[in-house]
């Protein structure tokens, strides 16, 4: 299997591999991996927020919002 990088992510990549004295593969290779284990990270989209319903509410007005209105 081939992963083709952008320049900056090589770079990027390189830069991150140098600073904790790994290789780049073995780094990639590490994090596959440990995507490959998580049994609970899902590629699939977040639910949505949950849609609460508190019966017929109509729009506000300026006068329920501010004492100041009339």
């Amino acid at each position: 299997m081939e992963v083709h990088l952008t320049p900056e992510q090589e770079a990027q990549l390189t830069e991150i591999a140098n600073q904790t004295g790994a290789k780049p593969e073995r780094l990639v290779k590490d994090a596959l991996l440990r995507l490959l284990r998580d049994k609970s990270h899902s590629l699939a989209p977040t639910s949505e927020l949950p849609l609460w319903r508190f019966g017929a509410v109509g729009p506000f007005h300026r006068r329920d919002l501010y004492d100041d209105a009339r």
